[in-house]
């Protein structure tokens, strides 16, 4: 007995271990963050549907087009209920998503041009039902009527004008140290404090003629390092509780241009005592997954051949190849967990043909050799959107466009790629994923944004 209650803790200490150390001032939700949490390893512990579920399918229409690729779920209401949050380039809205009920409740305008900014990529959940969200040089605080309603009335509780100083903002980040953290399109970022949103630091990321720094989202670690990957670099920066100081940098020929960045989000593997990375996928043809030691270079590394030393592994993606000249082969950040990670063929934001480019990888990294192995690679199969991996189905989900011209939503197996579900969907384009997260409820269920709507898959 005393044998299997020591193997039972050691199985739950390893699977608890897996994810990263879970950032304290992050609401509680299912879904409370971009990439749903500051490693952006979008990944979550709760269920989604599986084989033998009957899936139904649900439109919620939003105020505007140019929907921006993130949803969020809610705080519980006491009731139990969550809503669901997302942005338009004109408005903030919610959700609610029950058995029988999906609609947006309510909405708000912000910008009245919608070709002046894209709003919000990046919005921040606060507690007791608050949103922070900006234009290029306002924080705008959404609060509710009545935060006891998930029904209640957005309402707009402040508006903050930046100093002439910063100007586009760009990207929005919970510390954890509670502070937010920013970015602004030039390469400037700031900390502000969570509870007044006073100013408190600022850096100006070193770039050169022609070099960007906001197309991609950043990660945050639990020592308050921030990742950043710019057109022509990854660098590493820390806020020490007073000031933003430069940690490391690394120049790399990611193949970027103003559309492309370098391809996705910089997602960070590995905590504790084991080995730290921050990954990227970045713009070449064939896209490579490229993984950098995010802390220190362990003494024993001899580095790779061509390379910084920085640079822990360097992966090709076999076939990925560009849907359109202005694209990145792979756009859409990966998902990850513990060790693993995964990503996938982008088609782009335009509207996916019935003749769409294949390749969702999977990756794990070895400690044992210090590489970054290809475990599978499914060139049958494309998934337009951001990944999520559910632990508790241990599968991916996604959906995209087949030679039917039909749009299907999978799950594939974390383990070996096999597919676990594939729902036709139809041939309506509001299915359109253009590269949007997809984020798992409750219930089950899965919600995204396309260009015109929200779409719910959920079982029966």
């Amino acid at each position: 007995m005393k044998k299997f209650l020591l193997l039972l803790y050691l199985i739950c200490h390893v699977v608890q271990a897996q994810f990263p150390p879970e950032n304290p001032h992050l609401v509680n939700s299912p879904f409370p963050a971009v990439h749903n949490g500051s490693y952006r390893q979008g990944n979550t512990s709760l269920p989604a549907f599986g084989p033998g579920d009957t899936l139904k399918v649900a439109f919620a229409e939003t105020p505007k087009d140019r929907v921006s690729p993130w949803l969020l779920y809610s705080e519980p209401y006491p009731n139990g209920q969550y809503t669901i949050w997302g942005s338009t380039s004109t408005h903030i809205f919610k959700a609610i998503s029950t058995k029988n009920e999906f609609r947006v409740v309510s909405d708000y305008q912000i910008d009245k041009n919608p070709w002046i900014n894209d709003l919000s990529w990046s919005f921040l959940m606060l507690p007791d039902h608050q949103v922070l969200t900006y234009d290029d040089n306002h924080l705008f605080l959404f609060g509710e009527e009545d935060i006891s309603d998930p029904k209640s009335k957005i309402v707009l509780l402040k508006k903050m004008t930046m100093p002439k100083s910063i100007k586009s903002l760009s990207k929005l980040c919970r510390l954890y140290d509670g502070s937010i953290a920013f970015a602004a399109r030039d390469g400037l970022i700031g900390v502000i404090d969570a509870k007044d949103f006073t100013l408190k630091a600022t850096y100006q990321i070193p770039l050169k003629r022609g070099e960007k720094a906001y197309h991609n989202d950043y990660a945050v670690d639990d020592n308050g390092n921030l990742f950043i990957s710019t057109t022509h670099k990854m660098i590493s920066i820390q806020w020490n509780g007073k000031t933003v100081v430069p940690k490391w940098e690394v120049s790399m020929d990611f193949g970027g241009n103003r559309f492309q960045g370098i391809g996705t989000t910089p997602t960070l593997l590995g905590s504790g005592n084991g080995d730290k990375l921050v990954c990227v996928v970045d713009s070449q043809k064939p896209a490579r997954m490229l993984s950098f030691w995010r802390d220190e270079i362990p003494t024993d590394w001899k580095g790779l051949k061509d390379f910084d030393k920085r640079v822990a592994a360097v992966t090709i993606l076999p076939g990925s190849r560009p849907a359109r000249k202005f694209m990145a082969a792979v756009e859409n950040s990966p998902t990850a967990f513990g060790y693993g990670i995964a990503c996938a063929q982008y088609n782009g934001f335009l509207g996916q043909s019935c003749d769409t480019k294949k390749g969702v990888y999977k990756l794990e990294w070895r400690p044992a050799t210090n590489t970054m192995d290809l475990i599978w690679y499914r060139d049958d199969i494309n998934l337009n959107n951001v990944l999520v991996y559910s632990t508790a189905s241990n599968a991916i989900y996604g959906s995209g466009k087949e030679n039917d011209c039909n749009y299907y939503y999978y799950s594939l197996d974390w383990d070996t790629g096999k597919t676990m579900v594939r729902k036709q969907l139809g041939t309506d384009k509001r299915f359109d994923d253009p590269g949007d997260a997809n984020i798992v409820g409750p219930d089950r269920s899965i919600t995204y944004n396309s260009k015109k709507c929200l779409v719910r898959i959920r079982p029966e």
